[in-house]
């Protein structure tokens, strides 16, 4: 948001603090991540057994930033800002057997630090309101990914923790734009609100590490690539189970109704933020 620019010379520059709820797509992180949880659940069903809770996928998170606007005239700016964004989802499903409990927990998360270079525009509305919009591109540096998928039933479990992450420049570069009205409390502060839209549709990390525990075969810690394996378990009804494995070499997809398929790491949505503005 850009109030009109002072009397006199030189560039007026506004400070931007805001925050508020973010939703990302996710949409392969969510399918490797939930496959477990959605075949155990299967299972229960199929056996007969009590089952609780469930797999929740990771869309709602936060976004919080600053950002740092170049006022050229009254209505237009150029800001460059930094921030952080979150989202995680969660697991915790139990099943009730014939003879003991199994207890599953775990979920993915998804955060990076958006660097953002943007133009900024204001049209006055009526009295102290302004209509704002903003567009321009962001790098996702930091763009971590971590996933957990834990059971344990009596004295033995299995632990599996997958994370990646990734500082380049070109493969976490995005975009975004919004739409917000700015309210003037005073000559030097203002407070606002937006809704702002992102694309930010990543490739494959180009590594990642998997760690595993088990009662039985104690711990191992692998590194390779996150792949995303499908296969259909029955054709009528229609039942697939998706699940992310870490492999130096692609895995062959044998038998033949198995696909394996490197993952998008989608942080496209928006976000609703609300925050003030300090003429510095």
């Amino acid at each position: 948001p850009i109030p009109a620019a002072a009397a006199g010379g030189g560039v007026k520059i506004d400070l931007r603090l805001h925050g508020g709820y973010s939703y990302l797509s996710a949409a392969d992180v969510n399918t490797g991540s939930g496959g477990y949880f959605e075949f155990y659940k299967l299972l229960a069903d199929y056996s007969g057994w009590a089952s609780e809770g469930g797999h929740k996928p990771v869309h709602a998170g936060y976004d919080a930033g600053a950002d740092v606007i170049f006022l050229l005239s009254s209505r237009f700016g150029i800001g460059i800002g930094a921030g952080f964004l979150r989202s995680s989802g969660n697991a915790d499903m139990t099943l009730v057997t014939e003879t003991s409990e199994m207890l599953l927990e775990g979920g993915p998360s998804l955060s990076a630090f958006p660097i953002r270079l943007g133009l900024y525009y204001s049209l006055p509305l009526a009295g102290r309101l302004s209509l704002t919009a903003n567009a321009g591109a962001a790098c996702y540096v930091g763009l971590r990914f971590k996933d957990r998928f834990h059971t344990e039933q009596s004295t033995i479990f299995a632990t599996q923790e997958i994370v990646a992450s990734r500082t380049s420049f070109s493969k976490n570069l995005g975009f975004q734009g919004g739409l917000g009205l700015d309210y003037k409390i005073s000559s030097k502060m203002g407070f606002f609100i937006e809704a702002q839209g992102r694309y930010a549709r990543f490739k494959n990390f180009g590594a990642a590490t998997i760690y595993l525990a088990s009662a039985e075969g104690g711990t191992d810690t692998r590194q390779g690539k996150i792949y995303l394996r499908t296969q259909i378990l029955s054709a009528d009804p229609l039942i697939v189970f998706n699940a992310f494995v870490v492999e130096s070499t692609p895995p062959s997809p044998d038998p033949p109704d198995l696909v394996i398929s490197e993952p998008k790491f989608d942080l496209s949505g928006f976000c609703l933020q609300a925050g003030f503005r300090i003429r510095i």
